[in-house]
Formats: C-alpha cells, sequence, structure tokens
C-alpha cells in the first residue's frame, strides 16, 4: 500500500503518509498539510490548505496561494500581487500595482505612477518618479517632489518655493521667496 498509492492515482488513504509526497502524487485530492513539503510544491498542489513557507516557491506563487506565510521574494510576481500578500518583504517592482499600493508596501522601489495613490503618500515614498496630483500632500511635501505637477495649496512649503512651482496654485506668504518672484506670483 506505501508505493502504490504513489503513482499515478491518489488515493485518499495514501494522502497523509510521508513517503507518499512526491510530485507523481501531487494532485488536487493530495493537496493536505501533511503533504505540505518542497518536494509536492508543483503548480497541480498549489491550493490554500497547502499554503506553507515550504511551499514558497515560484512554481506556488498564484492567487490561491497568496498568503501571508508565503509572502516571500521568490513569490513576488505579478500572479501573487494581491491583497493579501501586500508586505514589506514582497515590495518590488513586480508588485507594483494598485492591488499592492497601501501603507505596509509603500517603498521607495516601489514608486511608479500606478502606486501614486493617497494610501501611499508618505515620506519613504517621496521621490521624484512618484510626484503625481495625487499624491501631492503634506507628507510628501519635500524637494525631491517639487515640481509643477504636485504644486497644489498642501504643498506650499518653503522646501518647495521653486521656479518650477511658482504658480497661482502655490501663491502663498511661505513661498515669498525671491525664487518665486515672477509675474504669476
Amino acid at each position: 500500500m506505501v508505493n502504490s498509492c504513489c503513482g499515478s492515482v491518489c488515493s485518499d488513504q495514501g494522502c497523509g503518509l510521508e513517503n507518499c509526497c512526491r510530485p507523481s502524487c501531487c494532485q488536487t485530492t493530495c493537496c493536505r498539510t501533511t503533504c505540505c513539503r518542497p518536494s509536492c510544491c508543483v503548480s497541480s498542489c498549489c491550493r490554500p490548505q497547502c499554503c506553507q513557507s515550504v511551499c514558497c516557491q515560484p512554481t506556488c506563487c498564484r492567487p490561491s496561494c497568496c498568503q501571508t506565510t508565503c509572502c516571500r521574494t521568490t513569490c513576488c510576481r505579478p500572479s501573487c500581487c494581491v491583497s493579501s500578500c501586500c508586505r514589506p518583504q514582497c515590495c518590488q517592482t513586480t508588485c507594483c500595482r494598485t492591488t499592492c499600493c497601501r501603507p505596509s508596501c509603500c517603498r521607495p522601489q516601489c514608486c511608479q505612477s500606478v502606486c501614486c495613490q493617497p494610501t501611499c503618500c508618505r515620506p519613504s515614498y517621496c521621490v521624484s518618479s512618484c510626484c503625481r496630483p495625487q499624491c501631492c500632500q503634506t507628507t510628501c511635501c519635500r524637494t525631491t517632489c517639487c515640481r509643477p505637477s504636485c504644486c497644489v495649496s498642501s504643498c506650499c512649503r518653503p522646501q518647495c518655493c521653486q521656479t518650477t512651482c511658482c504658480r497661482t496654485t502655490c501663491c502663498r506668504p511661505s513661498c515669498c521667496v525671491p525664487s518665486c518672484c515672477i509675474s504669476s506670483c
């Protein structure tokens, strides 16, 4: 009975045996916690009940297995960029999409136009690649974000008083410096 269940037919009575957890028997019927080991981490067995740290490898990186336990760099790919796996250890360019634009994943390496949202407007996100109007808030009012696209009332601060920001939307007393003495202000 030990070896007979490890063929093309996976019987339920053999799914719990350790020596039956091999790729030849990794099918939907055998996707149990007793068989969640590296030898069984294949695409056919990427189910929620087998989403453990031992199976966090590229072959199992799919939405059905994107859980907190599998948020690792090996699974940071578009197929796993879901809200349940938006963790700092998975904040890479492959996961820079709107589903992962949340405070836990607001890192400089993910500052792209797709993630320029109010949820990610924080000091670590204030880089030139993310200076968009939807992210122009007081937390992002710094020199790296002082550009015309981000010159709004909320960002009228001395550190942003530059020629590029001398527009009517930012003509405030805090920005009355020689660099902004142009006709627009």
